[in-house]
């Protein structure tokens, strides 16, 4: 099994991607706006768009990325079984978070109308078609094998996307303390995530789960501070 091309196809189609989001949020810092949140709510549409276009180059359908409602009784029961407990668990970390836990993560901005849009609304949508749309259909097609009926697949988008929270550090918006204390919970989550797409055959539940889960820990963490 030959798991390096499929990895470096993803890693070059995650830097094509950086090297677009710099330019773009570059222009908007520069030209429209300072607020961090309405430049990844402006954000938000065009990666949604890139992955469509880069899904389509790899010969990728709609279908294939989670655009349909796909097993809706499995969808409903995974909201229940893992939504409930991650919801709690958002909920439960953001009120156990410290105002020096708050500081170090830099880009909350909580007085912002922008970043209850993002959080809420678009989060979802936009990091679950890119990483498990895309990134997750990908490898799947293109690697093959489970561990626990969970496939690999699954782990090596997980990984992919704990390690792209790495630029929260490298942008000075969160402390690589914040960054390590968040890495299992982040990956874990992830994972649930993946499996809960790869059962279902949709990404609408994935969404709907990552949506409530940053939408409860925003709200939970500004009536904390």
């Amino acid at each position: 099994m030959n798991i390096i091309l499929p990895i470096l196809n993803v890693l070059f189609v995650i830097i094509l991607y950086l090297l677009i989001a710099k330019k773009v949020s570059y222009n908007l810092y520069k030209n429209i706006t300072r607020d961090i949140f309405k430049i990844q709510s402006i954000l938000s549409p065009i990666t949604i768009l890139y992955s469509i276009v880069i899904a389509f180059l790899l010969k990728i359908s709609l279908s294939n990325m989670g655009f349909r409602l796909g097993n809706y009784k499995k969808g409903i029961f995974y909201l229940f079984i893992f939504g409930i407990p991650l919801f709690l668990l958002a909920y439960i970390l953001s009120k156990f978070s410290t105002k020096d836990d708050i500081k170090n993560i830099q880009y909350l901005n909580l007085s912002s109308k922008w970043q209850k849009i993002y959080v809420w609304l678009l989060v979802g949508p936009t990091e679950e078609v890119f990483f498990r749309g895309l990134i997750q259909t990908y490898l799947h097609m293109n690697i093959e094998g489970y561990i626990f009926k969970v496939s690999y697949s699954v782990f090596i988008t997980s990984i992919i996307f704990v390690l792209f929270h790495i630029l929260n550090v490298k942008s000075k918006n969160e402390s690589s303390r914040i960054f390590f204390q968040l890495l299992p919970t982040r990956f874990i989550i992830s994972v649930i995530l993946g499996y809960i797409f790869q059962e279902t055959n949709s990404i609408i539940y994935p969404i709907l789960i990552h949506n409530i889960m940053d939408g409860i820990s925003f709200s939970s963490i500004k009536t904390n501070t």
